[in-house]
């Protein structure tokens, strides 16, 4: 049971023939009362007191573990994301690099296309240097077997024979040098 001030105010006492002034045992009383009362009062406050800051600390306790738990998220997202970076660098070297090897050998395959067809080229200039040159050596020959002929009639005709020379000569261009063509 606990007692309150009013208890103690409200205390009887008996009487007896030899006790205590009852004056001085009520005024003790009323300052025991007194201080019983500030003492409550003050308990109380310091009471309420506590109770405010534990609930600040649960308040500041709440936004500590929220801070933790940011921090971490925090923590996770970045590794994440590094990992995630790292993964994308990789994946973007490998392109690169496959990239490259198709360019490497699409640019081989025209190289090859066109070592081909240098050669090729090669080979029709050399066919038709071949046959521009038989081409020539017929042409001379028959030249050849016409001014020949010419010559034969130029006898007979005077000066017309020799004017269809120079003209059959005039036609024929330079004969042009194979060897600087190769």
């Amino acid at each position: 049971m606990r007692i309150t001030p009013l208890d103690i105010r409200k205390q009887p006492f008996r009487r007896t023939m030899r006790g205590f002034d009852p004056d001085a045992v009520n005024s003790f009383l009323e300052m025991v009362a007194s201080e019983y009362e500030s003492i409550i009062g003050e308990n109380n406050g310091f009471a309420t007191r506590i109770k405010n800051l534990e609930l600040r600390l649960e308040g500041y306790e709440k936004i500590e573990r929220m801070l933790n738990e940011t921090l971490l998220t925090a923590q996770k997202a970045t590794d994440e994301a590094r990992v995630n970076a790292q993964k994308e660098a990789e994946l973007i070297i490998k392109d690169a690099m496959v990239r490259a090897q198709r360019y490497e050998d699409e640019a081989r395959t025209r190289v090859h296309d066109l070592e081909s067809e240098a050669i090729t080229l090669r080979n029709q200039r050399d066919s038709f240097l071949a046959r521009f040159k038989a081409m020539l050596t017929t042409q001379l020959n028959l030249l050849g077997v016409v001014s020949g002929e010419l010559r034969g009639l130029q006898g007979e005709d005077g000066p017309v024979m020799e004017l269809a020379e120079e003209t059959v000569m005039d036609d024929v261009p330079p004969q042009p040098d194979v060897t600087a063509m190769d």
